[in-house]
């Protein structure tokens, strides 16, 4: 089946794409803000930190559970009430009154991003195959970044008026309410020539399945320094402006799109295998810069080599691993590959917080960047079998 990078439906995936990034670091910026307002709550740091990774927690709850429904039930009606309660409850928290109502709405757009993750996973697997499959995942990540870019840079902005208004960013995801209804449509009898000859040749799906599941857990696990470590590391070494941490997380997602623009001809050079040695050294490299960072431009180069790392991993082993599963089994991979993602970014700053109270910023770096190396081994080793 012929289908076009450009038409409506394709359009269409690649917006919904940009909601799940804004689902988390969108209000990154504004946690300092948040955290003085709250400032007489009981351990007001630690609870406003979790604001980020809470929708992550309830992703990893009900996406096996919405990987079933779109395989059993179909994924646009998903999609559909997904985004429209998506947009409901993240701008909720600009008004609601306080950080145990906040954690709620929260809590339900993570509940969303769960439905939209594994409907448009399954839908660009029912769409495309093969190379072109590949290489839409890999527009799938530049189309997330540059949303994640716009957002985080207008979240920065917006909180140096008040923490609240960045909240309000989440409402621009009803006006894909009409776009969704127009141009998607139910494929769930599609199979591919390719994924017919893939489903009787690989019966043996589940390991690598699960290989690459544990790498995408450690890459974010990693990555999500970025969103929420990243703006107070800045405050500790003197930076305070909230916008500039915006703009750092935002060069961060800017060379993510870049890079992953550049997947799809660059697996076909390289392979799986050595896209993912390539962009785990970029992490563990731009550990290493923050590790010595104590300058605005230092943070950048450091948050820019961690962004080509999501770039290029990020649909390297989303992509490896639907290839790897029957075509009945679409909702059900991407379910799993959906639960890393968000497992990694829950437990990432139970982690990163408790390693930086106890090795401070520079040491708990130089750790990250040595952890990200040995990534860059295992994700190797993982695809080239």
């Amino acid at each position: 089946m012929k289908t076009s990078l450009l038409e409506p439906r394709a359009l269409c995936l690649l917006l919904i794409s940009t909601l799940t990034v804004m689902s988390n670091i969108t209000i990154a910026p504004a946690l300092p803000g948040l955290a003085n307002e709250f400032s007489g709550t009981p351990e007001t740091d630690f609870l406003v930190k979790m604001l980020l990774p809470i929708p992550a927690l309830f992703v990893v709850i009900f996406a096996p559970v919405f990987g079933w429904t779109a395989d059993r039930f179909g994924r646009r009606n998903q999609i559909i009430i997904a985004t429209i309660v998506f947009s409901i409850t993240g701008a909720a928290g600009a008004q609601l009154q306080g950080l145990e109502a906040i954690a709620i709405s929260r809590a339900i757009l993570g509940i969303c991003v769960a439905g939209l993750m594994t409907a448009v996973t399954s839908l660009i697997s029912d769409y495309y195959s093969g190379q072109k499959r590949s290489q839409f995942m890999g527009l799938q990540q530049a189309f997330s970044s540059v949303g994640g870019i716009l957002f985080i840079v207008t979240a920065g902005y917006l909180a140096n008026t008040s923490a609240r208004l960045s909240f309000y960013i989440y409402a621009v995801a009803i006006l894909f309410v009409p776009l969704i209804f127009l141009s998607i449509t139910e494929n769930k009898h599609i199979v591919h020539l390719s994924d017919h000859q893939q489903d009787n040749k690989n019966t043996r799906w589940k390991r690598p399945l699960i290989g690459c599941s544990i790498l995408i857990f450690c890459h974010f696990m990693v990555f999500y320094i970025l969103p929420t470590q990243i703006p107070f590391f800045m405050l500790e070494i003197g930076i305070t402006d909230p916008s500039k941490s915006g703009l750092a997380i935002g060069v961060g997602t800017f060379l993510s799109a870049l890079s992953s623009i550049f997947f799809g001809k660059l697996v076909a050079k390289i392979q799986s295998y050595g896209v993912a040695l390539i962009g785990f050294i970029a992490m563990g490299l731009g550990m290493l810069v923050l590790s010595q960072a104590a300058s605005f431009s230092l943070v950048i180069l450091g948050c820019g080599l961690m962004g080509i790392c999501m770039g290029l991993v990020m649909p390297n082993f989303m992509a490896k691993g639907m290839e790897l599963v029957p075509s009945n089994k679409r909702g059900l991979a991407s379910g799993v590959l959906t639960n890393s993602i968000f497992i990694g970014q829950f437990v990432s700053p139970f982690i990163t917080s408790a390693l930086i109270t106890k090795l401070g910023y520079s040491d708990f770096y130089f750790l990250a960047g040595a952890f990200t190396f040995v990534l860059a081994l295992a994700g190797a080793t993982t695809l080239k079998k």
